[in-house]
């Protein structure tokens, strides 16, 4: 049987009692940072050995794993923190147990993402989760382009040490008054939320009101304003400006959208 295990995103005893029975059981036990999990092993008072399992070696490491499980062996894998799989190695090897009909399970625990979605103070109903924030100009420009009318909220890690800058451009993009969410050092003793507008929140690091360090998740709320019902990214509106004028590339997404033809052309005729 397979395991992958959710484990502290910053306090150790957030580790749940299922997880330590299945780590003391498991016959091989796998972690992307085996110093990290070394430092929870020693929580629980466990001495098994852990075995290296990280984006450099995941395709090799998964055939060896497949093959433990097949000779009915029970094999775990954690996280450094959080959920597996959830920018974590794991994807490629629940794949590759999909195919071959091989039995895995998750056991359940925290979650940076689900965290600071709930402690931002933003819309809960619906969001999105982006990973990492695309750290080349280009590709952050595009993924601002695209949250610019995204009315869900809006999840990302980030570098502390890129934070500031990271915000710097988010502010040629988005409407300086939307409202975001810095969380840093949750579950920790030094846990923080820092809410408030894109302006306001840049202002404070700039002043250094704001101690930028460690993890970071950033939380973006969704746009109020036109252009909700229509997911109408960068790429698109380009492709329909090379095949006619704004007018009328207005006219008809308003008559395939039910939207509203004045939002639609300012949308469009912004660079």
């Amino acid at each position: 049987m397979l395991y992958f295990i959710s484990t502290p995103i910053g306090n150790l005893n957030d580790i749940s009692l299922r997880a330590i029975d299945v780590i003391r059981s498991s016959d091989y036990l796998y972690a992307e940072d085996t110093r990290t999990t070394k430092k929870l092993l020693d929580f629980i008072d466990c001495n098994k050995k852990c075995k290296s399992f990280h984006e450099h070696n995941e395709d090799r490491t998964s055939i060896e794993i497949i093959k433990y499980i097949k000779d009915n062996k029970t094999v775990s894998i954690v996280s450094d923190a959080g959920t597996p799989a959830v920018s974590d190695p794991g994807y490629k090897l629940i794949r590759e147990c999909s195919k071959e009909s091989i039995n895995y399970t998750l056991i359940p625990g925290p979650s940076s993402v689900l965290s600071a979605l709930v402690m931002s103070g933003l819309p809960t109903d619906k969001f999105s989760f982006y990973g990492f924030m695309p750290r080349k100009k280009s590709e952050q420009q595009l993924c601002f382009e695209n949250l610019k009318n995204e009315n869900k909220t809006a999840i990302f890690f980030e570098s502390s040490n890129r934070v500031k800058k990271t915000i710097s451009h988010m502010l040629r993009f988005l409407d300086p008054t939307r409202n975001i969410s810095i969380c840093k050092e949750m579950t920790k003793l030094h846990e923080q939320i820092l809410r408030g507008n894109l302006v306001d929140i840049l202002e404070d690091i700039k002043n250094e009101k704001i101690l930028l360090k460690g993890e970071i998740v950033i939380v973006i709320e969704g746009s109020k304003k036109y252009m909700k019902s229509i997911a109408l990214d960068i790429k698109t509106k380009k492709e329909f400006l090379k095949k006619m004028s704004a007018s009328d590339a207005a006219k008809l997404i308003s008559l395939v959208t039910g939207e509203n033809k004045r939002d639609i052309y300012k949308y469009l005729i912004e660079t």
